[in-house]
């Protein structure tokens, strides 16, 4: 029964995208974020202290105060799905006009090693002068991606040379003004989609 639980919670996060080739050992912790949906008071979020590649300034929670976040973790050398839902919610944000230019979207590697601060501001402005690209020391990106409940591994390529890919939890975090998570996005959401999510949140938030 517990092999058949496994496989049921493998398909559930496979078919939805949420995660790639990831260990059983991370079911309950992605499959407990999935569940709280939407709402003020998700248990993601929380201090941490990352470096704006544009602009190599020390960037920290309170940075998203003041404002609406989309928050999305990956990492540049990521073969398509990360660049696939970047350009989603790029185009999402778009889709939503003047709502949409209060959300700034941010991008947090997974991989420092090879993201360096001007990686990370080549890479991010292929998509949008908005888009915001965060990264830092090995030991302050474990410290975020803890923080939101992210899973990240690396996954050397056989016969690569060293080569690597990194398997990673792929969902969107809308944050508040007050730099609370109130939405949680299903990576296999389109941009329309997307965009609709984020304005019934935001219309949540603006009315509370």
């Amino acid at each position: 029964m517990r092999r058949l639980s496994l496989a049921l919670l493998a398909a559930i996060l496979l078919a939805v995208g949420a995660v790639s080739l990831i260990g059983p050992a991370h079911f309950p912790r992605l499959m407990a974020l999935w569940r709280q949906g939407a709402g003020t008071g998700l248990a993601v979020g929380g201090p941490f202290a990352l470096v704006d590649a544009a602009s190599g300034k020390p960037f920290t929670q309170d940075d998203l105060l003041g404002h609406w976040t989309l928050l999305y973790f990956g990492y540049t050398f990521c073969p398509d799905i990360c660049p696939t839902d970047l350009a989603k919610a790029v185009q999402a944000l778009a889709a939503l006009g003047p709502a949409g230019n209060a959300v700034t979207p941010v991008f947090i590697t997974v991989d420092p090693a090879r993201d360096t601060p001007a990686v990370m501001a080549r890479y991010v402005a292929l998509f949008s002068p908005r888009l915001r690209g965060l990264t830092g020391n090995p030991g302050a990106v474990a410290a975020a991606e803890d923080d939101f409940r992210v899973f990240a591994e690396k996954q050397p390529i056989p016969n690569g040379g060293g080569a690597y890919l990194m398997n990673h939890s792929a969902f969107f975090y809308l944050m508040n003004p007050r730099g609370e998570a109130v939405a949680i996005l299903p990576p296999q959401l389109d941009a329309a989609g997307m965009a609709k999510a984020i304005r019934e949140a935001m219309g949540k938030g603006t009315a509370s």
